[in-house]
């Protein structure tokens, strides 16, 4: 591991652990928080009107749920998460709010969403996987607002899919330096 890595997933562990106990976090549990500034900007960009099916799977901590919620507290929220101390951790924090707890890869959801809003796992561009995924998810005329990767995978799968994309800058998340973007891809 290189060196301050170690130190700044400490400082992670702790800043999580201080709100809610949530168990170990390691570099290779593709748990980045999606900051404050960028859930706002993801929910702006899905414009979720009350009564809308909302869907944030790879939930994590929640922060994209946070924001969806402090918006428009009228949303009809859902989460999975594949880790069962964050789903303990997400039905603490948000009670009413169902969250499954399985590989997001593997939900299948009873009825379609209306605004879907993700921060993938990255990791050999399974971003690209999870996105698809929910995307089959949509309900007519709902959308999908996710970051991936900035790289050439994911420019060419989902530029030419989405309405708008827009890049991240650099170090936008505080544990990792890779590139990122935001997509806003409509149902099909």
């Amino acid at each position: 591991m290189q060196t301050g890595l170690k130190e700044r997933i400490a400082q992670m562990q702790q800043k999580l652990s201080s709100r809610q106990p949530m168990g170990e976090i390691h570099a290779d549990s593709q748990l980045f928080v999606t900051p404050e500034p960028v859930c706002d900007r993801l929910v702006t960009l899905a414009d979720i009107r009350p009564g809308d099916r909302v869907l944030e799977p790879n939930a994590g901590t929640g922060a994209i749920l946070r924001a969806v919620l402090a918006a428009q507290p009228a949303a009809r929220c859902e989460c999975v998460e594949v880790n069962y101390a964050l789903v303990q951790h997400l039905l603490s924090a948000f009670p009413g709010v169902p969250v499954s707890c399985e590989d997001f890869l593997n939900f299948s959801p009873v009825k379609p969403f209306d605004r879907i809003i993700m921060n993938p796992p990255f990791r050999h561009a399974v971003d690209l996987k999870h996105i698809l995924h929910a995307r089959t998810m949509l309900a007519p005329g709902g959308n999908l607002v996710a970051i991936c990767s900035n790289g050439p995978r994911q420019q060419k799968a989902l530029c030419d899919l989405a309405v708008y994309h827009e890049t991240l800058p650099r170090g936008t998340f505080a544990y990792t330096d890779v590139t990122t973007m935001i997509v806003l891809i409509d149902a099909e």
